[in-house]
């Protein structure tokens, strides 16, 4: 996982204020007073095990052209497949050898990106119906989340160290789909190779993958609960 995060283009609003030697001390009561505006519009994206995630050169997951895609960054691209999983341990789950249980989703990958969102403080009433501030984070529905092959390929559960290919932890085991043994009309035993759909995909089951575009139109506003207004309460 050459680059877990990858932050592009954040771009923030700036304002110029002058300031001059006499500086006065304000009270609580004239701090509460004091007004101001400003925001910031921001752009993220995240990639992981994406080739747009391990080309540090690429500046966008995508070329388009005319509004349109003609070359997808999203693709997946991992050197290590035992690399590119999440797994999960719960406290005290192991099997009969006492090796840890591991949950592993495998050739975990993804991308998201949103191209606009602003972040900006707010005034609110809070319960007890006095003024406080609130940080707004605003979306708008021209510029939705983008989702672009999100998911794992599969998950299955792993232990002690078979077939370990990195370390000797569950979460490294690799086996993949080969073969197959079965009985044919004689009870004999017969080596057969497994269907090409399968064939040489990681052994699991229950592969998820999301594509397409999240549009969110609004805003969410963080703040304490617990504020007051009072002086020296935190908030």
């Amino acid at each position: 996982m050459d680059k877990v995060f990858s932050i592009i283009s954040i771009v923030l609003a700036s304002s110029v204020m002058q300031s001059h030697a006499n500086l006065i001390a304000l009270e609580q009561e004239e701090m509460t007073q004091a007004i101001g505006q400003g925001a910031a519009e921001l752009n993220w994206t995240l990639s992981l095990n994406h080739e747009y995630a391990n080309n540090l050169d690429l500046q966008d997951i995508s070329k388009m052209e005319n509004g349109l895609v003609t070359e997808a960054y999203y693709n997946y691209q991992c050197v290590n497949e035992t690399a590119c999983r999440f797994a999960l341990a719960a406290n005290n789950h192991t099997d009969q050898d006492g090796n840890k249980k591991w949950l592993v989703f495998k050739q975990f990958q993804g991308t998201l990106q949103i191209d606009k969102f602003v972040v900006e403080g707010e005034t609110i009433k809070n319960q007890f119906n006095l003024p406080q501030t609130a940080m707004r984070i605003s979306f708008e529905d021209a510029h939705p989340l983008k989702i672009r092959n999100l998911g794992f390929a599969s998950v299955s559960v792993e232990t002690g160290n078979e077939t370990v290919k990195d370390g000797a932890e569950g979460f490294n085991n690799y086996k993949v789909y080969d073969t197959f043994t079965v009985k044919d009309k004689n009870d004999t035993d017969v080596v057969v190779n497994v269907p090409g759909f399968d064939h040489g995909q990681e052994q699991g089951f229950m592969g998820v993958n999301i594509h397409g575009n999240l549009h969110i139109d609004g805003a969410l506003k963080i703040f304490s609960f617990n504020c007051s207004g009072a002086a020296g309460s935190r908030c």
